[in-house]
């Protein structure tokens, strides 16, 4: 009986709209919040709207505690749905009703329909057949062409579970993005003639597959790779084999940055509260995403959560440009330092081009030729001409980007060679300028030094006038440079 009044109580409230959001309108959700002139908001709302209006507010725990006492229905009960849950799950209920509406998994102008969830499914294999791929030995596999490309969506049925995959391009028009829909994580491949890439891709519940902060990007200069001289490319679904790290599963969890979802790397960072966050999404925020809290002026570690990150799987934070590395925290830095599929700016002014060191290469040869240093030793022929000429080359060598600069003047001439790309720090580079005499190939000058990273701030020639020239030395010299890789860095100072 007294139940049977809980319930009669609650409907009376709904029915009086005492339970609704005074923002949304819609049912409250705890933990509610009592703003200032406005009243009570359900916690989306203050969430969302707080940091904007910095609303003058209290938590409503009297509210709270009652909400969590009542069954409530779905919202979704004027389409049919006759479920009544308690406070803390309706929430999750309502993400998963088959009852809710949505729209179809094609794009607008494709598709209007809009029915219940339960019924999408059916509707996309009899409307967008050629859109359901069939399984074949295990796998899925349909054909893309990155350069004229639109928005893809295919339907594939995995241990008697649907999932949903979903390609398009991102805003930029740089990039794929990737969603997968579904309960069993996937890997998909993109296959050209001769080149694969590999990526994997987590499932995620229907209500945040196909948000756009959670695709996972690809590269159009990585797949362009793959293509080569191929129209198309072919891609590839299988489900994940999950091979078991020896870290664990809970721990990595909460290394989880509550805001960019990645795992935490050092130094990882405290509100006043104690709630965690990484230190990128830290320096864009104000307020803590947990709490709500404005956070201290000087940031305060989680010494302890870093003690952890050593043993937490990490993947390497170019796999989105193929990639496909998962080492330990102890491990990951070094990796990354020296990783291949690390992406640069093409370093010649006024060419907007960005990929990793392959596409670079390749892109070097095909449209800055001219600049381009083949294998590890640059020659020329230089004379004592009474002007100043001055370039820059490029050696794509040692799976790294060296950049040449060469001034020849009058009666000398000098060089640096720096390193743009991030490297191994064990690994030691240096470059060796040779001068030989055209007549009899006798060796004038040799020096070495070691190349300049690139994050020197200033670059400046030698001040010792590295390669002069005698006086009455009038005719052509050949001149060499020459980069090479070593566990010793070699700088020889003195001539």
């Amino acid at each position: 009986m007294a139940n049977k009044n809980i319930q009669n109580f609650a409907k009376e409230m709904l029915n009086e709209n005492v339970f609704s959001c005074r923002v949304c309108k819609n049912l409250l959700a705890v933990p509610v919040m009592m703003v200032e002139n406005i009243g009570d908001v359900c916690h989306s709302c203050f969430q969302t709207k707080n940091e904007e209006n910095d609303w003058n507010s209290l938590p409503n725990t009297t509210l709270d505690t009652i909400l969590r006492k009542l069954l409530l229905p779905c919202k979704f009960q004027s389409e049919g749905c006759e479920t009544e849950v308690l406070c803390d799950v309706l929430k999750q209920h309502e993400n998963k009703c088959s009852y809710r509406l949505v729209d179809c998994l094609m794009p607008k102008e494709q598709c209007e329909w809009l029915g219940k969830s339960a019924d999408l499914f059916k509707h996309f294999e009899e409307e967008h057949e050629t859109h359901v791929l069939k399984e074949q030995c295990g796998e899925y596999s349909f054909e893309i062409d990155p350069r004229n490309f639109g928005t893809i969506t295919k339907l594939l049925t995995y241990n008697n579970k649907t999932h949903v995959l979903k390609i398009k391009k991102s805003d930029d028009d740089n990039s794929l993005l990737q969603f997968l829909k579904g309960e069993s994580n996937m890997v998909v491949e993109y296959t050209g003639k001769s080149n694969v890439f590999e990526t994997k891709l987590q499932a995620l519940s229907f209500d945040v597959a196909f948000d756009e902060r959670n695709g996972q990007k690809i590269q159009l200069s990585t797949l362009k790779e793959v293509m080569q001289e191929d129209e198309v490319v072919k891609v590839v679904i299988k489900p994940e084999k999950y091979e078991l790290k020896d870290v664990n599963y809970e721990i990595t969890k909460h290394l989880e940055c509550p805001v960019c979802k990645d795992i935490m790397r050092q130094p990882i960072l405290l509100c006043c509260s104690g709630h965690s966050i990484c230190q990128s999404c830290r320096n864009h925020l104000s307020r803590c995403p947990t709490c709500r809290k404005a956070f201290r002026v000087q940031n305060i570690r989680n010494f302890s959560l870093e003690a952890l990150t050593p043993f937490a799987q990490y993947e390497c934070v170019y796999s989105q440009f193929g990639c496909t590395s998962t080492l330990l925290g102890s491990e990951i830095d070094e990796h990354e330092d020296g990783c291949t599929y690390q992406t640069y700016e093409c370093p010649k002014s006024n060419c907007e081009f960005k990929g990793n060191f392959a596409a670079c290469r390749n892109h070097f040869k095909v449209q800055h030729t001219c600049d381009l240093v083949k294998g590890t030793v640059y020659e020329t022929s230089i004379v004592a001409i009474p002007f100043t000429y001055t370039c820059k080359l490029y050696f794509f060598e040692y799976g790294n980007i060296f950049e040449l600069s060469f001034t020849h003047h009058q009666n000398s001439c000098s060089c640096f060679v720096r390193i743009l790309t991030k490297y191994n720090k064990r690994d030691k580079y240096y470059f060796t300028v040779r001068l030989v005499s055209s007549d009899d190939a006798q060796c004038l000058i040799a020096k070495s030094e070691c190349c300049l990273d690139r994050n020197d701030k200033e670059i400046s020639f030698m001040n010792n006038n590295l390669l002069p020239y005698e006086d009455s030395f009038q005719n052509e010299i050949k001149f060499y440079c020459e980069i090479q890789k070593t566990t010793v860095c070699i700088n020889t100072n003195n001539e």
